[in-house]
């Protein structure tokens, strides 16, 4: 998460994109009529890229996929080769060599309108280009435009919350203004805790201990010897692994955790009571801005979202304990859609194609079909 800017563009005339012919075996649909106008959707991450082209309705015609696009970690270059990429497949998919959009907004932490420019040249040309950081398009995605909070934790961790029925225009401000909070996303040096590379860390931390002696046996340390290709228990404290690399090593403790191992276990109950300080810490931002009111509260959502949600049991019931020790009356349920669902979402009602608290009937469809869209 990055604090949220957001630019647009206004392009200087029409160009002609038109519908090709699909190349043999390539699993690519045959040119069809296409539901003017298009908007476009991005969202990027500390892991991959994801573009979203879809009709007026809503209704998804083509996904691609590429490289991280955080900016904030990875070289401008490899951001607009992830860019590239994703639009590419994306076109691909819909038949395209190249279309005209109404809107492209691009949600990733580090987004600039340069990177995401130099990516989409003469692929995908926007009458409007926005890009933003990821909370808009995790807020929305998760709870549409409903009161509540929302924690993402997936390599990294923020938490956003929202007060009472806010536009996407009103939202995209300032902190504390127009009921929009936000807690963490400070990076792995200083924040990111209850992440999956915050779990990674902490699991590599035990294996030493155990390695050492000084900590209790756990059958992290063969996990990690093995995720790691490491040769042997020296070899983690000396060889490159980078944050993605670390972070992945989550799914692990998961598994360790879900066959009964001790340590695990307790590593991800400490994720689960990281990430519900987060969120409790949104959901008392909000109160003191009046929103929600104490005797509201009953009304108001929490949702943990991202890869680290699908943990084990000892994490989400640690993050639901914690949420509730808030309020007992706070609603904790699944998120709606994904943030590139969100990310589609936002860019629906910046061109004027989606209605607040409502989801178009062919983005409706295209979840049940697609799981880029679903949580």
């Amino acid at each position: 998460m990055n604090a949220t800017s957001t630019s647009s563009v206004e392009s200087d005339g029409p160009a002609v994109c038109t519908a090709r012919a699909p190349q043999a075996g390539r699993g690519v649909q045959a040119p069809r009529y296409v539901q003017r106008p298009l908007v476009a959707a991005i969202d990027g991450g500390g892991t991959k890229t994801l573009f979203l082209l879809a009709e007026a309705d809503g209704t998804v015609i083509g996904v691609g996929r590429g490289g991280p696009l955080n900016a904030l970690f990875v070289p401008p270059d490899e951001a607009i080769r992830s860019v590239r990429q994703a639009a590419v497949g994306a076109l691909h998919e819909a038949g395209m060599e190249c279309a005209d959009v109404a809107v492209l907004y691009a949600s990733a932490p580090g987004a600039s309108r340069d990177i995401v420019g130099a990516g989409i040249a003469g692929l995908v040309r926007p009458t409007r280009l926005e890009t933003a950081g990821d909370e808009m398009a995790v807020l929305t995605g998760a709870l549409l435009d409903e009161a509540g909070v929302v924690v993402l934790a997936g390599t990294g961790s923020f938490a956003v919350g929202r007060g009472r029925c806010r536009s996407h225009e009103s939202q995209a401000s300032d902190e504390g203004r127009h009921g929009i909070v936000t807690r963490g996303g400070w990076g792995p040096l200083l924040g990111d805790e209850g992440s999956a590379y915050a779990i990674g860390l902490a699991s590599l931390r035990a294996v030493a201990l155990a390695f050492d002696n000084r900590g209790e046996r756990t059958s992290l340390c063969e996990l990690a010897l093995e995720h790691f290709n490491a040769p042997r228990a020296w070899s983690l404290a000396t060889m490159p692994i980078n944050r993605e690399h670390i972070a992945s090593f989550a799914a692990r403790v998961s598994e360790a955790s879900a066959a009964g191992d001790a340590v695990a276990s307790e590593i991800l109950r400490q994720a689960g009571r990281d990430l519900g300080g987060l969120g409790v810490s949104v959901l008392r931002g909000l109160a003191k801005l009046g929103e929600p009111s104490a005797e509201r509260r009953h009304g108001t959502l929490a949702v943990l979202t991202g890869g680290v949600s699908r943990a084990a049991a000892p994490l989400v019931d640690a993050f639901r304990d914690e949420i509730s020790s808030f309020s007992p009356d706070i609603r904790i349920v699944p998120p709606l859609y994904s943030p590139a669902g969100g990310a589609l979402l936002v860019a629906l009602e910046i061109a004027g194609l989606r209605a607040f608290g409502t989801v178009p009937a062919g983005m409706r469809a295209s979840a049940e079909a697609r799981s880029e869209l679903r949580a």
